[in-house]
């Protein structure tokens, strides 16, 4: 049936929106067909997609205005390699060839995005309409990123602003409507320019209800967000530019549908989950020959989290003569990221070699209660005698932190001219992490009256202290076959030290007991990606298999905490994750075109001969394209998955699938005072029922959204 599903996918040419490097054949002010040129900096270099070995994909802003999403996790499941993960619509994430959430480094604009990481919204923290594009690493990338990278690296880069040789003020909004929840969004930015200074000012606001889905309404489902962000820049001459950013994102009403941590009937939600993000960055460019260029960044981010559980759980003891009711529990968790670097650019003959070092350090702290409705009853006449109203406080995760101190250097060598060139780097990290002890409830209210020593408070996590030093490399070389045709290969050698809620996590939620490990090993692994790619004018071919070995995997097992059923992180040993990616795109007649992607990845715990968890199963794309007129492109396509079957342990299984979407988008229509750009389409046209094989992994959320039809507008002045 698999292959039944994927001959005639290919045979119809039905297919999904856009990849990350949709190029189809259309006027230049839509896109330009050869994305060779097009520039990325997350190697922590300025450099162009065909001078790169590494496997990267890229979703550009162009292709992230023609598309609906609502966090940028949608926007990446259309991308080879790539897929998404969700605790609910609002909360997501993304997987890379099989790997998630700890195991990727997120950035945006450079600065490092850590927070909790039990539920998947460390992406939703940042508002779509301000993405100015998204540049995935598919390959481990410890040797730049240190710890956390041994899964890829993925950069979320944001609208910034422009100079300009005389003053120049820019007015633009963008506004949006999607049916399926009701999303509406309306984004209004402020550009001011010059030739020695620019400034940019952006706010959003956006709302949304539950979700409807071909089963149902999804309830539970609705989230609001407002943020709003400041960029400026200054130079104070050719070789001196200072820049400053700062970003607040605040959601609020933020329904989690559920998942494992919960009990079957809870409501929880985010009362509110906000990030603010300060950094100040300096260059200085060409201090001397051969030093091309400094750089320093500095960068602070704090992401608090208040949520709301209502479990809903009810419990009789001493023969029904007391009902024990859980009403909330409200835990709350604060991080703050404090990080930055210095890093030099050198320009040799045939060298072009960086070397720097990067500091953060995160620290968490987190806190929790429990209101409890004590009932006692009178077992004849069925009547409520008395009540008892108590509070448990009590703290989830120590508080702790995590420190990290990595150097690194990487050498980009020239053999032969526009032929062969290799990279070789290395980089060396210390990670100290530090936890206070934690007594648990730290303290008790009954009925207003509050007690520091409770009966039953015991030492859950003792004060701990942990250093690791590790180290990365990695060594890749791109071949020029001929002009438009090279071959690369990638090994490197990448790392993760395990995070604080790994280590010293508690979350009871009158579901599930998950508790850490503070003795868990650092991840350890090998990975290998040889890759071919052609650049044609109206053919381009990117395909890239993989192989990775990794060691001492963070994982969850069953077990026991208190006579309860409970998941504990333990390592796993040794694994391995092979697969394939491949995109192409084919522009067969002038504004005509056709191109897809084919994804694949297996993961195997080779001591205990079982698979993975939460590996996304074979899946491709193919979209259609055309311009019947210069300023419209018409996309029609879907997406298939095949089955998963190769699950983990108490994993579901899901059914393979095809959904159908369609697009419209125009380019910018001048009105001599106003620009206009308009988008639209329509999401899983027949309405298809399916599950997402990641979403599933861990709770309720086993349909995917309904029939969903969007409109976008875009105003410059």
């Amino acid at each position: 049936m698999k292959y039944f599903i994927i001959i005639t996918f290919v045979f119809f040419g039905f297919c999904p929106f856009t990849s990350g490097q949709d190029s189809t054949q259309q006027s230049d002010s839509i896109k330009s067909y050869n994305l060779e040129e097009v520039e990325i900096i997350s190697t922590k270099y300025e450099t162009t997609i065909k001078d790169v070995p590494l496997p990267v994909e890229i979703s550009d802003e162009e292709e992230i205005f023609s598309i609906s999403s609502f966090t940028p996790s949608d926007i990446l499941n259309k991308e080879a390699g790539l897929a998404t993960t969700r605790d609910g619509v609002w909360g997501t994430f993304a997987s890379i060839r099989g790997l998630n959430r700890n195991n990727i480094v997120a950035l945006i604009d450079g600065c490092r995005i850590e927070t909790a990481n039990d539920i998947a919204a460390g992406l939703s923290l940042i508002e779509v309409n301000d993405i100015k594009k998204i540049e995935v690493l598919k390959n481990a990338s410890s040797s730049l990123y240190g710890s956390g990278a041994l899964g890829g690296v993925l950069n979320i880069i944001t609208e910034k602003g422009f100079y300009n040789d005389a003053f120049k003020l820019n007015i633009s909004s963008i506004s949006s409507y999607g049916s399926v929840n009701n999303n509406g969004a309306g984004t209004l930015s402020l550009n001011l320019g010059s030739k020695k200074w620019f400034i940019n000012l952006r706010g959003t606001l956006r709302s949304a209800d539950n979700t409807e889905t071909p089963e149902g309404i999804l309830k539970n489902s609705q989230f609001r967000n407002k943020n709003y962000s400041f960029f400026g820049g200054y130079k104070f001459s050719e070789q001196h530019e200072i820049k400053i950013n700062y970003q607040n994102y605040l959601a609020e009403d933020v329904g989690i549908p559920g998942n494992s941590l919960f009990t079957p009937n809870a409501e929880v939600k985010y009362l509110s989950a906000e990030r603010n993000l300060a950094s100040i960055e300096y260059d200085f460019k060409n201090p001397f020959k051969y030093f091309v260029k400094l750089h320093t960044k500095i960068f602070y981010q704090e992401i608090d989290r208040v949520v709301e559980n209502k479990p809903n759980v009810v419990t009789y003891s001493n023969n029904n003569s007391q009902r024990i009711s859980v009403l909330r529990i409200d835990p709350y968790g604060n991080h703050k990221t404090l990080g930055g670097l210095i890093q030099s650019d050198w320009l040799f003959d045939n060298h072009f070699i960086i070397a720097g070092f990067d500091i953060w350090q995160r620290k968490l702290l987190t806190e929790r209660e429990r209101k409890v409705l004590i009932e006692f009853i009178d077992t004849t006449s069925q009547t409520v005698t008395n009540t008892v109203n108590k509070v448990f406080g009590e703290k989830p995760i120590p508080d702790s932190r995590y420190f990290s101190l990595g150097f690194y250097a990487q050498d980009e060598i020239a053999i032969i001219k526009d032929k062969l060139k290799f990279i070789l780097g290395g980089r060396i990290d210390r990670i100290e992490i530090e936890s206070e002890e934690v007594y648990n409830p730290i303290y008790e209210i009954t009925n207003g009256a509050i007690n520091y020593n409770p009966p039953g408070k015991k030492l859950y996590w003792s004060d701990e202290k942990a250093d690791d030093i590790s180290w990365s490399g990695n060594f890749s070389f791109l071949y020029s076959l001929f002009d438009d045709v090279d071959a690369t290969f990638t090994a490197s050698r990448s790392f993760r030290s395990p995070s604080l809620e790994e280590r010293f996590q508690y979350i009871d939620q009158s579901g599930f007991v998950r508790i850490g490990n503070p003795d868990l090993e650092p991840e350890k692994g090998y990975f290998f990606d040889t890759g071919l790619r052609i650049w044609k004018e109206n053919f381009s071919f990117t395909g890239n298999v993989f192989i990775n070995f990794l060691d001492d995997l963070v994982s969850e097992v069953p077990g026991t905490f208190e006579g309860r059923p409970a998941l504990v992180k333990t390592n796993i040993g040794k694994a391995r994750l092979y697969g394939y990616d491949f995109s192409f795109k084919y522009a067969f007649i002038k504004n005509y075109s056709l191109s897809g992607i084919l994804s694949y990845v297996n993961g195997e715990d080779i001591e205990t001969n079982s698979y993975l968890p939460q590996i996304p199963p074979l899946n491709g794309r193919l979209i259609f394209s055309f311009m019947p007129v210069n300023y419209l492109r018409f996309s029609l396509g879907g997406t298939f998955f095949a089955d998963q079957n190769k699950t983990a342990p108490m994993e579901l299984k899901t059914p393979g699938y095809t959904v159908y979407d369609f697009q419209v988008v125009t380019t910018p229509i001048d009105l001599g005072f106003v620009k206009l750009q308009a988008a639209g389409g329509v999401d899983n046209i027949t309405n298809k029922s399916y599950r997402n094989h990641l979403s599933a992994y861990r709770g309720l959320i086993l349909v995917e959204p309904a029939r969903n039809y969007y409109i976008k507008l875009k105003i410059d002045l």
